[in-house]
This record gives structure tokens, C-alpha cells and sequence, in this order.
């Protein structure tokens, strides 16, 4: 289990950033955020490449999953739409364990900031239809349903102690 990587999968505001910084605190493990990775990599904003086109930035997505799943040992905090394209879920999967953070869209609601996330310019309705959209390629994609309503603290210990039951 100590090789394989701990990825989250989650819509955007589902905690993934915060939770595995925690998690790789915890374990002592190297932590990668995807969509740093992607920014850093690509010399680009995520923005920036989604007023090119979506699918500009899915396929660059897709590249740095083919670069993640080289990796061992790392905490991987994933963009909400990595799992639109399975060719990304199967190279997480190489060498990953795909939890999916599940927190209630009206918890998200309350906690993100609209105007920063380019897919929810239009309003945070646009939430509840992306987890319609999404929902059951999330639990396709995991190996762990994860629910994200209560503390961190909580949340993080229920990924680590499942680690420790495979």
C-alpha cells in the first residue's frame, strides 16, 4: 500500500486541495495538486486554457495523468472534471487509489467562491448540474465513496484508516 498513490476525486469544493495536505502531512508523503501541475507544466492559467477550449485543457489534463501515473507513494488532489475522460481514470489507476470526496452541493455552495472557478462563471446553479453530470462517474471512478460532511480532521483519518484496512 506504501507505493500507491492516494488520489481524490470530487467536484470542485468537495475539499480536495485541504484534505490531501492533511493527508500527506500525515503520512509524510510528497503531494501533488493537479491543477498546480498543470499550470506549472504548461506555463498557462487553467483560465487561460479554458478560453482556448475545454477540451485544450482536457487534453493537457490527460497528459499529467499519464505523468502522475509514473508516480509512487504521493498524495494526488485531482481537477472535479478528471474523470469526464476514462482514458484518465484508467491511468490513475495504474498506480493509485481513487477516493471520491463527496461533500452536499449546498455545504459547497456556502464555501466556494463563484467568480475564481472558470467552469461556474455562470452562477452557482451550475454546481448542482455538474454533479448531476458527474456523480455516477465519480463513483464509477473510485474505490472509496467518501462522504465530506463533517470535520477535516474526520475526513482525512476515515481516507488514512482505509488505506490501512487494504
Amino acid at each position: 500500500m506504501l507505493d500507491k498513490n492516494i488520489i481524490l476525486v470530487g467536484i470542485m469544493g468537495s475539499g480536495k486541495t485541504t484534505i490531501s495536505k492533511l493527508i500527506a502531512e500525515k503520512l509524510n508523503r510528497p503531494l501533488i495538486d493537479m491543477d498546480d501541475y498543470i499550470v506549472e507544466k504548461f506555463q498557462m492559467t487553467i483560465n487561460e486554457m479554458f478560453d482556448i477550449s475545454e477540451d485544450y485543457f482536457r487534453d493537457r489534463e490527460t497528459q499529467c495523468c499519464q505523468d502522475m501515473a509514473r508516480l509512487s507513494g504521493y498524495v494526488i488532489s485531482t481537477g472535479g472534471g478528471v474523470i469526464k475522460r476514462k482514458k484518465n481514470v484508467e491511468l490513475l489507476k495504474q498506480n493509485g487509489i481513487i477516493f471520491y470526496l463527496d461533500r452536499p452541493i449546498s455545504l459547497i455552495v456556502d464555501d466556494v467562491e463563484t467568480s475564481t472557478r472558470p467552469l461556474l462563471k455562470e452562477g452557482a446553479d451550475k454546481l448542482y448540474r455538474l454533479d448531476e453530470e458527474r456523480r455516477q462517474l465519480y463513483l464509477d471512478a473510485c474505490d472509496y465513496h467518501i462522504i465530506n460532511d463533517s470535520s477535516l480532521e474526520e475526513v482525512t483519518n476515515k481516507i488514512i484508516n482505509k488505506i490501512g484496512a487494504r
